[in-house]
């Protein structure tokens, strides 16, 4: 039992250093100054701290809820991503013109998706330490800000430092993260569906696996192929 609170408790953190890890991508790749990036994770954990409250005294019931809200808000959230990092590539491919100190929110802000994760990780962290709520809403809060100030500094000194801290970087990883978004509503259920069936799943044959690998590869190529030409368009600037 305590193997399982300690990989439950473990699991749950690194869940909240990656969710940090994602914030501090947005505001790291954007226009922000350095103060601003403080500032914007200050006010991410004083909301971390506020959902984490409100999730040590509500009802089993209302919980459900809000998991259902969270999972179905993940493609609002993919569709955003999609079509503001596209918007942000093109002006910036296409005129030189930075809107990514408005567009960098989709990654950076506190949407109703991250919120729930982090809603989650209170309830799953109170229930495997045994500490009260209010003092999991303190750390969650804590390591969500502290995270964002770490992700969002690092990221934008190792981009400029390599010459590619630009809108057109940021719109590509806002892509790359509304695909992820996109196929999570579809694989989670998927899986936890598998996970019910007890072994009577039957593995695919190699060919098969190998057609369905190819499948996957062919909107990744085609992608490199369209970033490939519109740096060849731009003179080489992305």
């Amino acid at each position: 039992m305590q193997n399982i609170s300690f990989i439950l408790t473990s699991g749950t953190l690194i869940g909240i250093v990656i969710l940090a890890m994602k914030s501090g991508l947005g505001c790291g790749l954007s226009g922000l100054s350095k103060r601003e990036m403080i500032g914007f994770a200050v006010v991410y954990g004083i909301v971390a701290f506020m959902v984490g409250l409100i999730a040590a005294i509500i009802s089993p019931e209302v919980t459900d809820m809000v998991l259902g809200a969270g999972l179905g808000m993940h493609l609002i959230i993919a569709a955003g991503l999609l079509y503001f990092g596209i918007q942000t590539r093109k002006n910036w491919l296409s005129g030189k013109k930075d809107i990514s100190r408005h567009t960098f929110l989709w990654v950076s802000a506190p949407c109703p998706a991250c919120m729930t994760a982090t809603f989650l990780a209170c309830i799953v962290l109170t229930d495997t330490t045994g500490i009260s709520g209010i003092h999991i809403s303190a750390i969650v809060s804590l390591i969500l800000a502290v995270g964002i100030v770490v992700a969002s500094l690092g990221i934008s000194w190792t981009s400029a430092r390599g010459r590619w801290k630009n809108p057109s970087s940021l719109g590509s990883a806002m892509i790359m993260l509304g695909l992820f978004y996109m196929l999570c509503p579809l694989v989670i259920p998927a899986y936890i569906e598998a996970q019910q069936l007890q072994g009577k799943i039957t593995i695919a044959s190699p060919p098969d696996t190998g057609i369905g690998l190819l499948i996957l590869c062919i909107p990744i190529c085609v992608g490199f192929v369209i970033s490939r030409m519109q740096r060849a368009q731009s003179g080489g600037v992305q």
